[in-house]
């Protein structure tokens, strides 16, 4: 597994999942709103970044201007949030529907001009990669089949071109049971909720899949501070 992943920073979770996020592959991270799943998906930019990888976030839902007013000046973020490319993705039921090669090319070279070509082909390299979140396909697409074809689409483009994925999805509050639509495509699934001790709910994610990796299935609970997670 050496070298074969990319790492988020926390250690924890990195130990967990055999040293980091599948590299090249797609990681999934489905959860109810505001359990902290972007924060998950900025510390994994962030630490790549770091490292000095070109790294991309694209938001389907809250403005991109929003989301660097909320976690722009956290400690885990604001030494490199200049070095993160940051893109709103505001997607029409026209752009996708009915669902052709030509639209995805359009589609990503309309967000992207500066870094995916009119073939989707990119001009730099981009190690990393997240989109928050693909639950806006769903809902714009209204078909379940329909939405894991189109997705399945974008998933053979980002192993084509050799990016790190991270794939957001949201779920409703303690209705996690299967790990989410897209869990037969990602190599890595870690889903967050609120579990219940001691008379009281905290936040908790559990490892669903890594393929190649015997990793923990309990739940481990965590808190968000202003360096991110912590396990």
């Amino acid at each position: 597994m050496t070298g074969d992943f990319e790492p988020s920073g926390i250690e924890k979770l990195d130990s967990a999942l055999g040293g980091g996020f599948p590299k090249g592959g797609v990681s999934l991270i489905v959860g109810p709103t505001g359990i902290g799943k972007t924060l998950l998906a900025l510390q994994w930019l962030a630490e790549g970044a770091r490292r000095g990888q070109n790294v991309v976030y694209i938001s389907t839902t809250v403005p991109i201007e929003r989301i660097k007013k909320y976690y722009g000046e956290s400690k885990f973020l604001r030494d490199v949030v200049d070095k993160i490319k940051w893109y709103n993705m505001d997607v029409e039921p026209k752009e996708m529907i009915p669902f052709t090669e030509s639209k995805q090319k359009k589609l990503f070279h309309s967000v992207m001009p500066d870094i995916i070509d009119e073939d989707m082909m990119p001009k730099i390299k981009i190690h990393r990669g997240v989109i928050d979140s693909i639950t806006s396909f769903d809902k714009i697409i209204g078909d379940k089949a329909l939405f894991r074809y189109v997705s399945s689409q974008f998933i053979k483009y980002f192993n084509r071109v050799g990016i790190s994925a991270m794939l957001i999805e949201e779920s409703d509050l303690g209705q996690i049971t299967s790990g989410g639509e897209m869990r037969n495509f990602a190599e890595a699934t870690i889903v967050m909720d609120y579990i219940e001790s001691k008379n009281m709910y905290m936040r908790a994610l559990k490892i669903m899949k890594r393929y190649g990796v015997n990793h923990p299935t309990y739940w481990m609970p965590f808190h968000i501070t202003d360096e991110g997670f912590e396990l």
